[in-house]
């Protein structure tokens, strides 16, 4: 790969980072309970790429999304992680921002796991590395060895993200407004119930069409 195939993938990379989703919700709400919290979240979710990653480079990844219904198993999983975690959200933000560390619930805790889970049951992640990533692997020889390349400027790419994230969250001070951290934890809680719900909805659409 030259230096201009780079460039193209790192604005593809960029982009694809760059459009709200998920971990984008995940990693602000943790941003505002702490950075150590904020990094396990930022960890998990890395975690989560890697996975992706090493299935791109074994090749399952193609075959995954070539299996029939296999894409919308994908789908049904991710929304049902993602409307579950939505609810939780929106449970918490009643007690958001109390002086009491235990007065949050369970979902401050395990920000590693919500972050992993997350993201290996995320379809945009799964669809980036079988749709997106192949376009920049090319032909000819050393194929494994410039996706394993690729993948691993995907997971360093994202871990980069989501540091800088972290750093300006904190940096405008949402962690210090009980008010501020109610807010996103709301929202967030909204947005994770909308995005898992709209998973649902395009997913029964491909699969039983347009209701007459």
């Amino acid at each position: 790969m030259g230096a201009d195939s780079w460039t193209a993938f790192a604005l593809a990379l960029l982009v694809a980072l760059a459009v709200p989703g998920p971990d984008l919700v995940l990693v602000v709400h943790s941003a505002t309970r702490g950075v150590r919290e904020a990094a396990s979240t930022a960890v998990g979710i890395v975690s989560g790429l890697t996975l992706h990653a090493l299935l791109a480079v074994a090749g399952a990844t193609a075959l995954l999304v070539s299996a029939p219904g296999a894409l919308s198993v994908v789908q049904l999983i991710g929304a049902g992680v993602l409307l579950w975690m939505g609810a939780s959200m929106l449970r918490t933000s009643r007690s958001a921002g109390n002086d009491d560390p235990g007065a949050t619930g369970p979902l401050v805790r395990g920000g590693y796991a919500r972050g992993f889970v997350t993201n290996a049951t995320n379809p945009k992640a799964l669809l980036f590395f079988a749709a997106i990533l192949p376009q920049f692997i090319g032909k000819g020889g050393g194929v494994g060895v410039r996706t394993a390349a690729l993948c691993g400027a995907v997971v360093l790419g994202a871990g980069l993200w989501w540091a800088a994230t972290i750093a300006l969250v904190r940096l405008l001070g949402f962690h210090r407004s009980p008010v501020a951290d109610r807010i996103i934890t709301l929202l967030g809680g909204v947005a994770l119930l909308v995005i898992g719900a709209g998973l649902v909805a395009g997913t029964v659409y491909t699969l039983v069409g347009p209701v007459a």
